[in-house]
């Protein structure tokens, strides 16, 4: 573990997108929320964040914050199904995708993966973030996934290099990139 993991893991998150993502110019934030990590994404490094989400009125809140606070990147949350992205989006569009807090509530888990990957550019990389199963949220109707399956489900999806992340004790974080079929 790093120093990190003495922190809280958000704080830890956010410190670790902010070196991984560096000079990335567009994110897409697959389960974008109210926009906090695309609105610290954007007052951080001036990249644009896509973000897509559910939720009306957490989209709604999303994009109220990215007009209120002064910033370096552009921020635009919008309704969308993450089964639909390779619709709203072009292929090799982005450089890295997030799924914050988001993988236990999506639906068709390989085919929101495939799309992931679709519109990520060669070489790009996607960042799956997930609380361990006994921090957070309770244990409800959502499944929860330990390290190896979410490698697993990334390397199915064509997906390579996945590392796991040491951030927090009470957090994963798999990490993968975009490479040419096989």
């Amino acid at each position: 573990m790093n120093k990190m993991a003495n922190q809280n893991p958000s704080t830890s998150l956010k410190q670790f997108l902010k070196k991984e993502i560096g000079n990335s110019k567009k994110v897409l934030d697959i389960g974008c929320g109210d926009g906090s990590m695309a609105l610290f994404l954007i007052s951080s490094l001036s990249c644009q964040v896509d973000g897509i989400d559910l939720d009306k009125g957490k989209i709604h809140r999303a994009n109220e914050k990215f007009k209120k606070k002064p910033t370096k990147g552009l921020a635009l949350c919008r309704l969308c199904d993450s089964r639909s992205i390779n619709k709203k989006f072009q292929k090799n569009t982005f450089d890295v995708i997030l799924i914050t807090h988001t993988l236990h509530h999506l639906e068709d888990l390989n085919d929101v993966l495939l799309k992931a990957r679709y519109v990520l550019k060669k070489g790009g990389k996607i960042f799956v973030c997930e609380y361990q199963r006994d921090y957070g949220e309770r244990m409800d109707n959502c499944p929860r996934f330990s390290n190896k399956k979410i490698k697993s489900m990334l390397k199915t999806a064509g997906f390579r290099n996945m590392k796991k992340n040491n951030l927090h004790k009470k957090f994963i974080v798999i990490s993968a990139t975009k490479g040419l079929k096989k």
